[in-house]
């Protein structure tokens, strides 16, 4: 490659991660990518190395000391070296090639009627299916009430066990004085948030919860028991208010995590295959909900930085370090994606934007995603963040979107 080209592949590339690249520029770089698989696996190799990944690794480390000559530089090097690597090995592979074609042709062309299925359209899969678009986002009382917490934010609703007050995005409980409290059952609430949907809610022991997208968190409006039980399903960020006498205690459906009083985020869609405790303050102990008789309930202390998971189907679980403040990156209006599956990617882009994946490929290529997303981008702008770093191509068609590792064989 000629080096103003390599250049002016190198300063898109660069605009691109701060965010200031024209669609001019973005365009260039497309037409660069689509020109051949080369291209895409040198840009690929590109984004992901080590140098910039030391450089670029948050939006909050570009700043005016961070050296972008010579990132570029280290750029502009790869795009040349690759270049002129690339065309010595087709060199070197032309004369294997004419060999392998007849071969290739022999050994083909009579079966070719017995492979006839394979050359024929791939079976659509979908990749992350649409969420329920028409959910709203409602807050169920325990008589059976749904207020739509869009439209009836309730000033305030009475119950026999609390006092609900609601503002906009957000709901508190306070709890009422009970005569006999350990008389009563509790009384549960549930709410739940749509698609591209977020929620605040003080429970009325002061514990805070932040609930993302497609979440439903289930809780007595008044905690009259000796320890303190919500279920979630979905992902919710905790600031537990400390009580020594009463754990705080968050079921889902695979683990149960256990306080006294700290703050921790939790995911666990049904969609998902993992389930993941993360703890930013104090100390969590986190079990499995159900176990066989036959063995031991596995518990695991947690210091603050690390994850707890669990896989569904496991009957154990796994520990490691992670960046809380990534993790929690929803509640700031951002996606941040650390060397993960891209289909956990599009499941999570799904849930915001209420769309469904498909692909026609035969054989989904692994993919992996690091980088930053905001929840406020369009969703073609997200898919073209994935798209620039090596992904798959899409195109969107209401709530499909379609992907493949071709642009061609999109519909």
């Amino acid at each position: 490659m000629e080096y103003p080209k390599a250049k002016q592949l190198a300063e898109i590339i660069v605009k691109i991660r701060l965010r200031k690249a024209t669609d001019k520029e973005r365009a260039f770089l497309n037409d660069w990518l689509d020109e051949s698989e080369i291209n895409r696996q040198t840009y690929k190799k590109i984004i992901r190395g080590e140098a910039i990944a030391r450089r670029l690794q948050t939006e909050e480390q570009l700043n005016q000391t961070t050296d972008f000559r010579r990132i570029k530089s280290y750029i502009i090097h790869r795009l040349t070296r690759e270049h002129r690597r690339h065309i010595w090995q087709r060199i070197a592979w032309s004369s294997a090639a004419a060999a392998c074609i007849a071969l290739f042709l022999y050994l083909s062309l009579p079966r070719e009627r017995d492979n006839e299925s394979a050359i024929l359209p791939s079976q659509p899969t979908i990749i992350a299916a649409v969420p329920n678009t028409e959910l709203k986002t409602l807050l169920i009382t325990a008589d059976g009430r749904q207020v739509d917490l869009e439209k009836q934010i309730p000033d305030s609703l009475a119950t026999p066990q609390a006092l609900i007050r609601g503002e906009k995005g957000q709901l508190s409980y306070e709890a009422m004085p009970l005569t006999a409290p350990a008389e009563l059952q509790e009384e549960w609430n549930r709410v739940i948030t749509s698609v591209g949907g977020e929620y605040f809610i003080t429970l009325s022991d002061g514990t805070r919860v932040w609930l993302n997208a497609n979440t439903t968190l289930e809780f007595p409006v008044n905690f009259i028991k000796g320890k303190r039980t919500v279920k979630l399903q979905g992902e919710a960020y905790f600031e537990v208010a400390r009580d020594e006498q009463r754990p705080f205690i968050v079921q889902t459906q695979g683990m149960q995590t256990q306080v006294l009083g700290t703050a921790f985020n939790i995911k666990a869609y049904h969609d998902e295959p993992r389930e993941q405790t993360t703890l930013l303050q104090g100390r969590v102990e986190v079990s499995l909900s159900q176990t066989s008789p036959e063995s031991p309930t596995p518990r695991m202390i947690l210091e603050p930085g690390m994850q707890a998971q669990w896989q569904q189907g496991s009957q154990s679980l796994s520990v490691q370090a992670v960046q809380p403040n990534d993790i929690i990156a929803w509640r700031r209006g951002e996606f941040i994606f650390n060397e993960e599956d891209i289909q956990v990617v599009l499941r999570t882009l799904s849930r915001w934007y209420g769309v469904e994946f498909i692909t026609q490929d035969a054989h989904l290529e692994t993919y992996t995603f690091s980088g930053m997303m905001s929840k406020s981008d369009q969703l073609e702008a997200s898919l073209e963040i994935l798209t620039l770093a090596g992904g798959p191509a899409f195109k969107i068609e209401g709530k499909q979107v379609y992907m493949s590792k071709n642009k061609s064989r999109l519909p």
